[in-house]
C-alpha cells in the first residue's frame, strides 16, 4: 500500500500548481505494432518549475486505482468521485478535442482534490518525471545513439526503445516519425 504522506524524496512540501493538456503523440507499442495515444501534458509545479509529461489512458486509469489502493476506508468515496466518470468520458469520446478536454478536466479534478489526495505519494509520482518523459523531452530524440535498444520502465509497462541505424536523416538526426516504442518481456 502507498503511503498517504510522502517524505525523503524532493517532493516533499510540493504539489502540482496547474496542469493543461497540450496535445497527444501516438506510439507504436508492443511487439504487435499496436499503437496507443500518449496526453502531452504541461505542468506547473508549486515551486513554479514546469514539466512536460505523457502519460496514457491506461496510466490514467491505474492512477485512480492506485488511489483507491493507498486509501482504502475513503474507497467508497472516490468510487463516486467524478474521477471514474472522467475515465469513461475520456474513452467514450469520439474527437480529439473533446478527448483532450476530457483529459485537461480529469486532472484537474485531481489537483484540486483535498490535499490527502492530491498531495498523496500516488499523485505526486503520477506528475513525476518518467523515462518515457526523458525520451520525448522536447522532440530531442535524435540524441539517442543509433542501433541502441535499452528498457525502460514507466507506470509498471516495461517499454523498449528501439532505434535503428536506418532511421538516421542527415546528419546523423532522427525524424520524429522513425523512432518506436514496443512493449516486451526480459528474458534472462
Amino acid at each position: 500500500m502507498a503511503s498517504a504522506v510522502f517524505e525523503g524524496t524532493s517532493l516533499v512540501n510540493m504539489f502540482v500548481r496547474g496542469c493543461w493538456v497540450n496535445g497527444v503523440r501516438r506510439l507504436v507499442v508492443g511487439r504487435r505494432g499496436d499503437e496507443e495515444d500518449f496526453f502531452e501534458i504541461r505542468t506547473e509545479w508549486s515551486d513554479r518549475s514546469v514539466l512536460y509529461l505523457h502519460r496514457s489512458l491506461a496510466d490514467l486509469g491505474r492512477l485512480w486505482q492506485r488511489l483507491r489502493d493507498a486509501f482504502p476506508e475513503d474507497r467508497p468515496e472516490l468510487a463516486r468521485a467524478p474521477l471514474r466518470q472522467g475515465l469513461v468520458a475520456i474513452k467514450d469520446a469520439h474527437d480529439i478535442e473533446t478527448r483532450l478536454n476530457e483529459v485537461e478536466k480529469l486532472l484537474k479534478t485531481i489537483i484540486s482534490m483535498p490535499c490527502k489526495y492530491s498531495r498523496s505519494e500516488v499523485v505526486l509520482t503520477f506528475f513525476e518525471r518518467s523515462p518515457l518523459d526523458q525520451v520525448l523531452k522536447n522532440d530531442n530524440v535524435h540524441k539517442i545513439q543509433p542501433s541502441f535498444q535499452s528498457p525502460v520502465k514507466i507506470s509498471g509497462t516495461l517499454l523498449w526503445v528501439a532505434v535503428a541505424a536506418a532511421t538516421l536523416a542527415p546528419h546523423g538526426a532522427l525524424r520524429n516519425d522513425q523512432s518506436c516504442l514496443t512493449t516486451g518481456s526480459v528474458n534472462t
